[in-house]
């Protein structure tokens, strides 16, 4: 699609966090149980100093229009039809985790009948859902907001667990796997939580503009 390519930085595959994503097989468990979509192009307003969860914006190739990664960000679990657009309601073309694509055609006969009749109400009951959040109450004002802190814990437990797993099917041992299992999960939170946290905290650099409209 046509944007202001002075203006914004695109990310695709390319890059080092997508590709991350595509290629770590502990991920297939955000994409196929979490339902955790990841949009195929994002782009990055590169002439704004707010935090860079709120300068990123997720495109539509079918009416143009910019969507804001952060109200993508409130509802980020869940989307097993995929992104939807806020516009026009369309589907937003995401990317897919290597071991889930794999897994996915070997199960193709099986789901394939379930998302040609079931996807559009799905993605229309989401599209519905970010555009009507729940009222903010005074519970949730107070609630503290994910950490990057967090997020890594709960991705080193993941990996923990994935590692485990390998190294029992490897036949190396309880031992063995236990071993391969704390090294990989606090290795992988460790990488995964300073990355979140950088992902959502970095500033710009740039006086901001007004806000983005459909190009």
């Amino acid at each position: 699609m046509d944007y202001d390519h002075d203006r914004y930085d695109a990310w695709t595959w390319k890059h080092p966090l997508i590709l991350h994503w595509v290629l770590n097989p502990g991920l297939v468990f955000n994409e196929l149980v979490l339902g955790q979509r990841i949009p195929r192009l994002t782009l990055i307003d590169t002439q704004s100093e707010a935090p860079m969860a709120e300068r990123q914006y997720i495109p539509c190739p079918h009416c143009q229009a910019m969507n804001p990664a952060s109200v993508y960000s409130k509802a980020p679990m869940g989307n097993y039809a995929g992104l939807v657009c806020l516009e026009c309601g369309g589907e937003i073309p995401t990317v897919k985790n290597a071991l889930t694509w794999l897994l996915l055609m070997a199960s193709w006969p099986l789901w394939a009948p379930f998302k040609r009749y079931m996807a559009p109400d799905m993605l229309a009951k989401q599209r519905a859902k970010l555009l009507n959040p729940a009222p903010v109450t005074a519970q949730s004002r107070t609630q503290p907001t994910v950490s990057g802190l967090k997020l890594g814990v709960i991705f080193g437990v993941l990996m923990g667990l994935f590692f485990f797993v390998m190294g029992m099917l490897d036949g190396g041992g309880v031992g063995a796997a236990l071993t391969s299992s704390a090294i990989g999960g606090a290795l992988g939170g460790v990488f995964f939580g300073v990355i979140m946290k950088l992902f959502l905290t970095v500033a710009g650099r740039r006086a901001a503009p007004e806000t983005p409209s459909k190009h």
